[in-house]
């Protein structure tokens, strides 16, 4: 008399369920990088999604296509179909020196257009690794600026507003900053945007 939940099927044993999946939904950052819509943002922003919707600063947004991935340098090259796109001027991280002001840029925690600044703590830090899940990259950007969950993808940029490095990480026990981010230096960004274009 009680059955299953979902009425079994009465004369043949089968049943019929309809199995709902709730809805998974993750937000990071990315830098655009040309007029006609190309976005660099992390691997693992981008890892697993069904569709990627991008929203600028002034609320206008755009369906993505995913270009190419490198999971070996944790970026991504995606697109939107845009013209006349505000960008950043790329700069060089190799100029970079130890001490020198960076801003870290981008939407942690879903707060949208959020600026932390710091200075380079370091240069061609190795994190990751044999076994790791991480970016096998040894050369990433140490700063003390706050990179929290929602920065990945996002700008470090220099005092004079060029893009130095892709934020993708931050080093803490709890999972919120505790005084070291790490980003992707530019030097690589750029070899990789190129060879994701082909």
């Amino acid at each position: 008399p009680f059955g299953f939940f979902g009425n079994p099927d009465q004369g043949n044993g089968r049943q019929k369920r309809r199995v709902q999946t709730p809805k998974k939904e993750a937000t990071g950052s990315g830098v655009i990088i040309s007029p006609d819509g190309y976005i660099v943002t992390n691997n693992h922003v981008v890892n697993g999604a069904d569709e990627l919707t991008v929203t600028l600063n002034d609320n206008r947004e755009y369906s993505a296509r995913i270009i190419g991935t490198d999971p070996n340098t944790d970026l991504a090259l995606i697109k939107v179909n845009g013209k006349n796109l505000p960008t950043l001027p790329i700069g060089d991280s190799d100029n970079l020196k130890v001490g020198e002001w960076v801003l870290a840029v981008g939407n942690p925690y879903n707060l949208s257009s959020t600026v932390t600044a710091g200075i380079v703590s370091a240069k061609a830090r190795s994190m990751g690794g044999e076994g790791s899940n991480g970016p096998q990259i040894s050369s990433f950007i140490q700063t003390d600026a706050a990179i929290n969950p929602g920065n990945s993808g996002g700008a470090l940029v220099n005092a004079k507003g060029e893009l130095v490095g892709i934020n993708a990480m931050l080093y803490s026990q709890t999972g919120s900053y505790s005084g070291y981010g790490f980003a992707i230096p530019t030097t690589i960004m750029v070899k990789v945007v190129d060879d994701l274009k082909k």
